[in-house]
């Protein structure tokens, strides 16, 4: 079965998107989105090809993409276009020759028993191989320079090059942790606002491919609103500050209530720069904070299809957003004792029995709201629990706790005096 193609956002500017982005990056970002969306797939394949030929020795890869390529242009009924043969011929042979040179550099290296030349060596051989698209001879080679690593520098270095080729491959794995906890424990890293910021864009794209960590979104809203707006140019090959704003957007706006949305997003000032790149989404953030939800939710169901054609973001779309409808609605049955549910499906623009599913789920299976529905006359009841009460439970509490600390206190008095406790 054909995977269904994404429709092609309003206002959508290939160009200027891709452009934030370089090397593999910015060369899985076009295939991404070639794949993901017909409208798009001609422009971001041959934009894919001519950053393959420019920027890597990846002849498997320029076949494949070719070959997509001349697949969808079948499709359209145009002209396919032809293998840059001369190119293939250069790479190979440029391949083979530089393969040798590295090759001979790390066995002179070997005999003069040099560490910092070993170190190079190997770092030149990752590199190259991962230019050659062979991602784990890259990091095979770039682990291998743990044991030559002399400074905090260097560990550093071999923690972020293993990283970065398996992010740029989307391998989520457990053996990233592993790099990413030692990048964390070196020594100063925090002190260098360019190391800080590239480790914290790395934890961002591990935490979004994986499924399995708990309140994700909170963690990746605290790590993005810190990083600071100057130091962009130090994470450029990792993320763009749009992604900063967007990853870091929408994930508070999924986790965050309304007084820590107002103190650390919109009252943000460094993390207001990089909302000022996507005006739309501060628009959201703010017509939400100020319960303007019908406008909300339709910049939402716009930004929601250009998120589609992110590779870490997709899969996470339906998720986030499902968050924001829930958190909404949670958030417009605070004041109220009682509310017709025939306004709040109006102010939400969504459909009473869709409404009465979400209120269910957020009652029944997440306990968000204390509350009971009155499905006949389409009412919802919220329980406001009794002040008065909350009050003598809290007292209760409290006179039970200091009444067994004093009892310890005492017998542990009484043992002192009786000589019975080795000093």
């Amino acid at each position: 079965m054909a995977e269904r193609s994404i429709e092609l956002p309003a206002n959508f500017d290939f160009d200027n998107y891709i452009n934030n982005y370089k090397d593999y990056n910015k060369i899985f970002r076009s295939l991404y989105i070639a794949k993901k969306c017909s409208q798009l797939a001609v422009k971001a394949y041959r934009q894919a090809i001519k950053d393959i030929k420019e920027n890597t020795l990846d002849v498997e890869k320029y076949k494949s993409t070719i070959t997509e390529l001349n697949n969808v242009l079948e499709r359209k009924g145009e002209p396919t276009e032809a293998l840059d043969q001369s190119w293939i011929d250069h790479v190979r042979i440029t391949s083979k020759t530089t393969l040798e040179s590295l090759e001979n550099e790390l066995k002179v290296a070997k005999s003069r028993l040099l560490k910092e030349e070993m170190r190079t060596c190997y770092i030149k051989l990752g590199e190259f191989y991962w230019r050659c698209g062979d991602g784990p001879a890259a990091i095979r080679n770039f682990v291998r320079t743990r044991d030559y690593c002399t400074t905090n520098q260097h560990t550093t270095e071999m923690c972020f090059k293993t990283i970065k080729v398996y992010l740029d491959e989307c391998n989520f794995s457990h053996v990233i942790q592993t790099y990413l906890a030692r990048a964390e424990t070196i020594p100063n890293t925090a002190q260098s606002i360019g190391v800080n910021s590239k480790l914290k864009c790395f934890q961002t794209l591990t935490l979004l491919g994986r499924t399995d960590v708990p309140k994700k979104y909170r963690s990746i809203a605290n790590t993005l609103i810190d990083i600071p707006f100057e130091a962009c140019a130090a994470f450029d090959d990792v993320l763009s500050p749009n992604d900063v704003a967007i990853y870091g957007g929408l994930s508070a706006l999924a986790s965050f209530d309304r007084r820590e949305l107002q103190s650390q997003v919109l009252s943000n000032a460094n993390f207001k720069n990089f909302l000022a790149l996507e005006p739309a989404l501060y628009e959201l953030i703010e017509s939400f904070y100020q319960s303007k939800y019908t406008h909300c939710f339709e910049v939402l169901k716009k930004y929601k299809q250009q998120l589609r054609l992110d590779m870490y973001m997709e899969s996470n779309v339906d998720h986030l957003i499902q968050l924001v409808h829930e958190k909404a609605i949670a958030q417009y049955c605070v004041p109220y004792s009682i509310i017709d549910m025939r306004k709040m499906a109006a102010a939400f623009s969504i459909d009473i029995e869709t409404l009465e599913e979400i209120l269910t789920d957020l009652i029944g299976k997440n306990k968000t709201m204390a509350a009971r529905i009155d499905s006949h006359n389409k009412i919802v009841r919220t329980k406001k629990q009794n002040k008065r009460t909350q009050a003598f439970d809290q007292s209760f509490i409290a006179g039970n706790d200091f009444e067994k600390s004093s009892r310890a206190l005492l017998l542990r008095l009484n043992l002192l005096k009786a000589d019975l406790i080795m000093k």
